[in-house]
């Protein structure tokens, strides 16, 4: 029943702010150019560092204590709080993965909450991989930390690889 609620609460603040994406966009308010978007981009270079460099407790300090990772990589697909967020990224330093590059596609904030859409590409065991994630920051002191992220590495084997095609 608890991840029934949080899960729900994720879903209402990502749409409401994937709903105002337009609002952003129409008024000039995206965080392009502006403190915010520069602490996001900031924060997306703190991860990746973090992670490469083995420090699970640095990139877990970008989340707030009871922030919510959704991951097709763990069995549960919702790992919950922080010190699960560090020991489910503690996981992936000790396999060795590598993140290549966190490119951030986009971003966006509302007052004290903002949205980032990043790829990213890594390589584990060797193996290329890519992916995309959606986070929603909010404004916690001084800091812009992560309170939802959600990641998916989508399938090029099965992924739709057009929208412009027919449909047959």
């Amino acid at each position: 029943m608890k991840w029934t609620v949080i899960l729900f609460l994720i879903l209402i603040v990502v749409s409401a702010m994937l709903m105002n994406v337009s609002a952003f966009a129409a008024s000039g308010s995206t965080c392009e150019n502006s403190a915010i978007d520069s602490a996001i981009r900031q924060n997306a270079e703190v991860w990746k560092n973090g992670y490469n460099d083995g420090e699970a407790a640095k990139v877990a300090a970008l989340y707030t204590e009871d922030a919510t990772y959704l991951t097709q990589h763990f069995v549960t697909g919702i790992v919950q709080g922080r010190p699960k967020i560090q020991a489910y990224v503690q996981r992936g330093v000790d396999a060795k993965y590598h993140i290549d590059s966190i490119e951030v596609v986009s971003t966006g904030c509302s007052g004290k909450i903002a949205y980032a859409i990043t790829r990213y590409e890594s390589t584990n065991a060797g193996q290329k991989a890519f992916g995309v994630n959606i986070l929603v920051l909010k404004k916690t002191g001084k800091k812009w930390l992560i309170v939802a992220h959600e990641s998916a590495g989508p399938d090029p084997a099965t992924a739709i690889q057009s929208l412009e095609s027919p449909i047959h």
